[in-house]
């Protein structure tokens, strides 16, 4: 064990804060632009994808900036304060442009979180006890999104819908503190980076990185999965609301509630059992995607839709442990760690965004039934595509998997 175990127990409340605050307000926009400010579906569509789209382009150099920089605490500190401002102004202005910019700059800053705190936690720990490490990363992360959805959704449905973007800027404080707590001595900035032993200071080439196939065909693979869901839950926001606008915020809270719970167990399972493989685990969140899509499609009630989270909740709890350490299986030794990431979650942003903007369309001029129904098939076509091309990443060295489990994290 690297790090100090006060910096450890302060990453666990960056996770638990963070939960809300890398995604600006999340899924509560839509919602809320739907109900309070009363836009068409369309428009929801452009606003929810903006963040993604500046993703596309933000995301590899943030991951090769992270991969340079030895002041990635501050790094995390600097977001949070822009999601605050951008947070504000939701609230002052329902005007269409303002809104869109404060999304695009959500997005631009929002880019730094996921591949900042994977590095932070790999330079704590190492590659070997990473597996447990991430697996409690994502449980807090969980565990404070489901907190942030029971408070959102009472603010929503006995203040307002402007108080849940209030109690974000506050999230937003809470983490700049976490973040200070964890000392900057505890992190190894080559380990973060997954640089070779023998190599300390250089990394492999972009276009190296690259030539091997399964970086490329595991990438393609992330963003198909997000095409098919990244779009699914505000749309089934949006369904709530219009067969019960007064207590949509509930609904949607408790739809959160369930899947984040579920998740947060989800995750630390996923994080043990991925030390024997990562591939058949990351098969059972590619299967549910299309199950999960077919049964937004045809049910109606806001109770039903509320449950079918479940599935959610175990989809999402094992790709966010899981796709994290393929990641670091796929970059290890090469000193990129954080740019694979970059490219990874710019493939996702891609995706999430296509995703925003043609279920909005598809809603907007076919229905919920049929918007559901083809992200049920591009669910299909992810899980095939990545059974046949993605192979198992994990890679066990002699001697290293009784080094891992004899050290608890």
């Amino acid at each position: 064990m690297k790090a100090s175990r006060g910096s450890l127990k302060a990453l666990d409340w960056a996770n638990l804060f963070m939960a809300d605050v890398k995604d600006g307000v999340g899924v509560y926009l839509s919602v809320f632009l739907l109900t309070v400010r009363n836009w068409e579906p369309d428009q929801i569509g452009y606003v929810i994808a903006i963040p993604g789209l500046v993703g596309i382009l933000i995301q590899p150099p943030a991951g090769a900036l992270i991969d340079r920089s030895t002041y990635k605490r501050f790094l995390l500190i600097g977001a949070s304060i822009i999601i605050a401002i951008c947070c504000y102004a939701l609230i002052i202005s329902g005007d269409f442009y303002v809104t869109l910019i404060s999304q695009a700059i959500v997005g631009f800053v929002q880019s730094v979180y996921a591949p900042c705190v994977a590095a932070i936690t790999l330079g704590m720990v190492g590659h070997a006890l990473l597996s447990q490490r991430i697996g409690r990363n994502e449980s807090f992360n969980h565990m404070g999104n489901m907190g942030a959805a029971i408070i959102a959704g009472l603010l929503g449905r006995f203040i307002s819908y402007e108080a849940i973007f209030y109690f974000s800027m506050f999230q937003c404080a809470a983490l700049v503190i976490a973040v200070l707590l964890i000392k900057e001595k505890d992190i190894d900035h080559e380990l973060a980076r997954a640089a070779a032993e023998d190599n300390a200071g250089k990394a492999v080439g972009v276009m190296d990185l690259f030539r091997n196939h399964n970086i490329l065909f595991f990438t393609i693979s992330m963003g198909l999965f997000h095409l098919a869901n990244a779009a699914m839950l505000p749309l089934a926001g949006q369904k709530m609301g219009l067969a019960d606008g007064k207590n949509s915020s509930l609904y949607l809270s408790a739809a959160i509630v369930i899947a984040q719970g579920v998740m947060a167990f989800v995750a630390a399972i996923s994080g043990r059992r991925a030390e024997k493989g990562r591939k058949k685990i990351m098969l059972i969140a590619f299967m549910l995607l299309p199950i999960r899509a077919g049964l937004f499609a045809f049910l109606d009630d806001p109770y039903i839709l509320t449950a079918i989270q479940i599935l959610d909740g175990i989809g999402a709890g094992i790709f966010g442990v899981v796709s994290i350490l393929m990641i670091a299986d796929l970059s290890q030794g090469t000193g990129r760690f954080n740019l694979l990431q970059g490219f990874v979650y710019s493939a996702i942003g891609l995706a999430a965004s296509i995703s925003s903007v043609i279920g909005g369309l598809i809603v907007k001029w076919g229905g919920y039934p049929t918007g559901f129904g083809s992200f049920a098939v591009l669910g299909i076509i992810g899980l095939l595509f990545f059974w046949k091309f993605v192979p198992e990443t994990l890679v066990i060295p002699e001697g290293m998997k009784e080094k891992a489990t004899a050290v608890k994290c």
